[in-house]
């Protein structure tokens, strides 16, 4: 059995306001995508898997939101977009 886990950031600023691609200037796309993460991997570090006051172990499919060119075919994060729109 797989656990699974959304990761929501900043909701409003995903899709309330409009975002261009970096590169070409198309106006980019919410995409949901899904990773999966197992908990005793290295890569672990950089996910949460804590659950209320649980926390989730071994494979994990991790849902979040990217930011999705259909001209150049880049994806960013909203990380990514947070810190190249400053």
């Amino acid at each position: 059995m797989k656990n699974k886990k959304f990761i929501g950031e900043s909701w409003f600023y995903t899709y309330f306001k409009k975002h261009y691609c970096p590169k070409c200037g198309a106006k980019l796309k919410v995409q949901k995508v899904s990773k999966i993460v197992n908990s005793n991997s290295p890569e672990a570090k950089e996910y949460d898997f804590s659950l209320g006051d649980t926390f989730l172990m071994g494979d994990v499919e991790f849902f979040y939101n990217v930011f999705s060119c259909s001209t150049c075919s880049t994806q960013y994060s909203v990380k990514e977009m947070k810190k190249l729109e400053k």
